[in-house]
């Protein structure tokens, strides 16, 4: 069934335990690991992507402080590029799917929000109260404007793009050498955003030290 992972017991376990719960994600979904891509496209579906950054983001220690009573994701695209358009619409389903269910008893809500300006994207973070942005395909020249309203505002970055976790993103989702699903942590940007990651998590990532 999928998304039964979130049935796992959280943070405290070992690397080796978080490991294969992230495994277990995979498969709970069906492992839809795309063939090498380009730098900014997606090695992992969408529904796929939404399990495991929802499975990693718990292992942040101030995670229920900083979300409050709900989960609000705002998916942030470049509105010029159809692809990140298309990526986002993707990003939506898939969280639509996920209607129903919780994230340690939060509810998930989403809003697509369109990054034109950092000041554009400071009001939307107020205005929606989001507590995470999910940054799309399309969005590499986007991204220092980005992240200097998370850190401001202490949000929480995500991706499905792996390189956009060594321009400054605090968590992303690709696929590791051997092709299997792979979570991408930058430590110190995710900690200028507020982030504690639990060391079970850091351990079985691959972890970036430089923040841009």
């Amino acid at each position: 069934m999928p998304f039964s992972f979130f049935r796992l017991r959280p943070p405290g376990r070992g690397p080796l335990r978080v490991a294969r719960g992230i495994i277990a994600a995979a498969v709970a979904i069906g492992t839809a690991i795309a063939p090498a891509q380009a730098a900014e496209e997606m090695p992992l579906s969408p529904d796929l992507q939404v399990a495991l950054i929802l499975r990693a983001i718990i292992y942040d220690r101030h995670f229920e402080q900083r979300a409050g009573d709900e989960l609000t994701i705002g998916i942030v695209y470049a509105p010029t590029d159809p692809d990140s358009v298309r990526a986002a619409d993707s990003l939506s389903g898939a969280l639509f799917r996920f209607k129903g269910r919780t994230v340690k008893r939060l509810p998930v809500r989403y809003f697509l929000v369109e990054y034109t300006t950092p000041e554009g994207l400071e009001r939307s973070i107020a205005t929606r109260e989001l507590d995470m942005l999910y940054v799309a395909p399309g969005s590499a020249r986007n991204i220092p404007g980005i992240t200097k309203v998370s850190h401001s505002r202490g949000v929480t970055t995500t991706t499905g793009v792996p390189d956009y976790v060594r321009n400054g993103v605090s968590l992303g989702i690709g696929v590791s050498q051997d092709n299997r699903p792979q979570i991408f942590v930058n430590l110190p940007c995710s900690r200028l955003e507020g982030i504690d990651f639990d060391a079970s998590l850091l351990r079985i990532a691959t972890v970036v030290k430089t923040c841009p």
